[in-house]
């Protein structure tokens, strides 16, 4: 595969957005570096963040990041309607890239008529100007391309509040070695001659790809390479976590002839996933190979915990765009959300 054959697929520039990611974060630390609140710590009991597609993983990310850490319960919303304990001792994040989410706008209101301390991630729209009118804080990221492909820009401010307020354990090193890192990744990822990302989607073609992971930090990996299937690729992807689908899930692996040579599994491992969690992995592994198309194990690289969740994320990105092009298939335009979206703005 050459970059030109790519071109001729990829008319709005995916793969620039993608070859592209390491500056992005790198620009978004530097943007937070200095960051300032208004936010009052000693008020804050819960946390409660609020989002929609690519706005939202950033936050489920930033969760599963401080699961261990945080010594305040964590939920992030996707909904217009917010959970009943939202009130004067919550801090309440709403994250929209456009800044024009409806259900995060919603949400966002409500929140405020209880009273919460509010704050926003937001390249602009509605969310900045209610931030403005209202005297909440807001950090202000980059716009113009998919909310998808903004993952630093979503990611980073985030992981800079929560510095902030003293619940990340891991200071600028872990951004800085996560930069160096997917730099270095991305060089590999970007040569459509030959990559780890290209070899993958061409061996889960025509598949229906299953991702299994462990439910805690790398649960919102697992989605992102669910969502990113889906929206780069146009295909769908299912996935689940352990332990729980040991409990239910893999009873359903019983009856499966009509779909055989149609599954492909894929496996996302962290070396701090829970030791029993590692041994059913590999149970399930056993359990269910000879019922695939093809097993994948893919295991996290680098050293902080930040560098592994993103290590994986960024092979999701790239593997999900070599989906889409070895099926000539354009991966950037999303239509049936800008349908979904006309239609909603009908009623």
């Amino acid at each position: 595969m050459y970059l030109e054959d790519i071109k001729s697929i990829d008319s709005q520039n995916m793969w620039e957005f993608l070859n592209t990611f390491p500056d992005q974060w790198k620009k978004a630390m530097e943007s937070t570096k200095d960051i300032e609140l208004n936010i009052d710590r000693e008020r804050i009991s819960k946390i409660c963040l609020v989002g929609m597609g690519g706005s939202a993983i950033g936050a489920d990310l930033l969760r599963s990041f401080c699961y261990h850490n945080s010594p305040y319960p964590m939920q992030v919303v996707r909904h217009y309607e917010i959970p009943q304990w939202v009130d004067e001792n919550t801090l309440f994040i709403a994250c929209s890239f456009s800044g024009n989410t409806e259900e995060t706008l919603t949400a966002l209101t409500t929140a405020c008529e209880e009273g919460a301390q509010t704050l926003a991630v937001t390249s602009g729209g509605e969310l900045m100007v209610k931030a403005a009118k209202e005297e909440f804080d807001y950090i202000k990221i980059p716009g113009g391309m998919p909310p998808r492909t903004a993952l630093g820009y979503s990611f980073v401010p985030l992981y800079r509040i929560f510095q902030y307020l003293g619940l990340v354990e891991e200071r600028d090193g872990a951004l800085k070695d996560t930069a160096r890192f997917l730099t270095e990744q991305n060089d590999l990822f970007s040569d459509p001659g030959d990559n780890e990302a290209l070899n993958l989607a061409e061996e889960i073609n025509d598949t229906l790809p299953i991702i299994y992971s462990d439910s805690i930090m790398m649960e919102p990996v697992n989605l992102r390479w669910r969502n990113q299937f889906a929206e780069n690729a146009k295909t769908l992807a299912y996935g689940n976590s352990l332990p729980e689908m040991n409990h239910n899930e893999i009873v359903g692996w019983e009856r499966i002839v009509h779909l055989t040579g149609r599954l492909s599994v894929i496996l996302l491992i962290d070396r701090e996933d829970n030791p029993r969690v590692q041994r059913r992995m590999e149970i399930v592994e056993e359990l269910v190979e000879d019922q695939t198309a093809s097993l994948h194990i893919l295991k996290t690289r680098g050293q902080t915990r930040l560098t592994r969740m993103f290590s994986l994320i960024q092979l999701a990105d790239w593997t999900s765009f070599y989906l889409a092009i070895v099926n000539d298939v354009d991966p950037t335009p999303v239509t049936k959300i800008d349908l979904l979206k006309s239609k909603l703005a009908e009623a």
